[in-house]
């Protein structure tokens, strides 16, 4: 793989999972000479005009050539499969997606970490499951995207009304559903989740 390939995975890779985060600027200059040879021959391309280029440039360079040296070979598989499916989108899905990595980092510590483990979470559903959530999403329109946002915005309020011990609960009672459901079939999987949205209807109903 090229050097130039193999920098855009990084990139791309973590462009698409919203977990990028790139180094404070600083006084600090990054030399050539400081970085250690499997540095050197990642970013090599950039040698004769390293000094040239922004220091800010430099560290998310550096930043991502580190990432790459630590990926096993299935995560650089993995890379590779997100540079694919960043070629096949239109401007607008790219611009789409420069702009929520934008709105990721203005976001609150906290708020980034919460969405690092909702990430996770999904990382660990079977590929089958993962596939139907991609696909379920992009067949969505605007307005049923936004109402899902809408929705799951008052699930989020509403638990963080509770009493600390009532939502420990909850949040334990969906961790035991997320481990169960990573061995279900997509069927008893909607099946599980139609069960569970009548139960909280119905307990939202006898709040009222």
């Amino acid at each position: 793989m090229s050097n130039n390939k193999t920098l855009k995975f990084l990139f791309l890779s973590t462009l698409l999972s919203l977990s990028f985060s790139v180094y404070p600027v600083t006084e600090n200059s990054v030399s050539w000479d400081n970085l250690n040879g499997n540095e050197q021959k990642l970013l090599n391309r950039f040698k004769d005009h390293w000094s040239d280029i922004p220091e800010q440039r430099k560290k998310r360079l550096l930043k991502g050539a580190k990432r790459w040296s630590g990926m096993s070979s299935e995560q650089k598989k993995q890379a590779k499969n997100r540079l694919q499916r960043w070629k096949k989108m239109t401007p607008e899905q790219r611009q789409n997606i420069r702009t929520r990595y934008k709105k990721f980092r203005a976001l609150p510590q906290d708020e980034k970490q919460r969405i690092r483990q909702q990430r996770q979470r999904f990382k660990s559903l079977p590929q089958e499951r993962r596939q139907k959530l991609r696909t379920d999403w992009q067949n969505m329109t605007d307005v049923q995207r936004e109402d899902f946002r809408h929705r799951l915005n008052e699930r989020r309020a509403e638990l963080e009304k509770m009493p600390p011990e009532q939502r420990e609960k909850i949040k334990s009672q969906r961790e035991m559903f997320r481990q169960k459901s990573r061995n279900m079939s997509p069927s008893e999987h909607r099946s599980a989740r139609k069960k569970s949205m009548q139960r909280r209807n119905t307990n939202r109903v006898q709040r009222r």
